[in-house]
């Protein structure tokens, strides 16, 4: 009997049964490898900048103290009151107050479409204990929270040292040509950079000036309601006005006009500015991934994975992308 003809074969299975056995006992650190690895396309430009000018460990390093400063801990402290507006608002709901805005909306309905019977703040109280009831859990387990930023920031200053050691073992393993993988890592890179840069932090950026709207001029849960513009910028055309626009009529009921027009102008103008000037910046010429599928990446994203998937879903269409548009090239040659 010929044992060579079943090696490969063997080979092969052994290497899926492995690479199983190690996704398996990886996937309850999915959290923190998925954030280094954004913190890595986000800050890859950062850490080249330093390493012109300083050693790669402390380029490292600097770089992943300028991401704790720049995300990890605002994000952490803003994530607390996202979860303390929420709860705030839930009991509001849950005691009958529920604001100019549902009011006005539940008057109106009920007005020109009695038969419907819509309850309004019914849904509002619904969609407020989904949010309360996810955000609950996270921010309660404060230690799981604390040793995933350790282990994410750790993987992250290593993803920056051995980028390119990790690029060529990748190269070697994969059985392509040399040329098709570099293209293939190429085109994964600009594109998740253009998902990540140019969709998601054009939106965080929209998000916090809506946010920062809603402080400037009084109204309540800031915090909540720009998080909440964060996702719904990502819808194309309407974007952030399903945040901004219930505002302005809240001030408007409240009686305060010239208030109203203020903040709409402070968020149309700057949001439409953020749009104008810095997403042009942060996509590549060549590489555009349409906002609706960036939106649905994300939420399909967060249903399947919780709050990783904000950015695991960006990375799995941009890897689909990646490959769809290098396919062509592999099949002529």
């Amino acid at each position: 009997m010929d044992s060579k003809r079943f090696e490969i074969p063997f080979f092969i299975l052994l290497i899926a049964f492995a690479v199983g056995l190690v996704a398996f006992i990886f996937f309850p650190y999915l959290d923190a490898i998925v954030l280094a690895i954004a913190l890595a396309i986000l800050f890859h430009p950062v850490y080249m900048l330093l390493q012109k000018h300083m050693p790669k460990g402390l380029s490292a390093f600097i770089t992943v103290i300028f991401a704790m400063a720049i995300i990890i801990i605002p994000v952490i402290f803003f994530g607390f009151k996202i979860f303390q507006e929420a709860q705030a608002l839930y009991t509001d709901f849950i005691s009958g107050n529920t604001g100019p805005v549902i009011g006005f909306l539940h008057g109106k309905l009920n007005e020109f479409i009695p038969w419907l019977h819509i309850d309004l703040s019914q849904y509002a109280k619904q969609l407020l204990g989904i949010v309360v009831a996810s955000l609950g859990p996270i921010f309660s387990r404060v230690s799981n929270l604390a040793i995933t930023i350790f282990l994410a920031l750790s993987a992250f200053y290593y993803l920056l040292m051995d980028a390119e050691r990790l690029k060529k073992a990748v190269i070697g393993v994969i059985p392509l040509s040399a040329t098709h993988t570099e293209k293939i890592i190429h085109k994964l890179d600009s594109m998740a950079s253009s998902a990540i840069r140019g969709s998601l932090i054009v939106a965080i950026i929209q998000g916090v000036l809506v946010g920062i709207g809603f402080f400037i001029f009084g109204l309540q849960n800031p915090v909540l309601w720009g998080t909440i513009a964060i996702v719904v910028s990502l819808i194309p055309v309407i974007g952030t006005a399903i945040v901004i626009i219930p505002g302005m009529i809240s001030m408007m009921l409240s009686g305060n006009v010239a208030g109203s027009i203020a903040f709409a102008l402070w968020c149309f103008l700057l949001v439409g500015l953020v749009d104008v000037f810095l997403r042009p910046r942060l996509i590549e010429r060549d590489v555009k991934i349409h906002p609706m599928l960036v939106l649905f990446s994300v939420l399909g994203g967060m249903v399947i994975f919780g709050a990783t998937g904000f950015i695991l879903g960006p990375l799995a269409l941009s890897l689909l992308l990646a490959l769809i548009q290098i396919y062509p090239e592999l099949i002529k040659d």
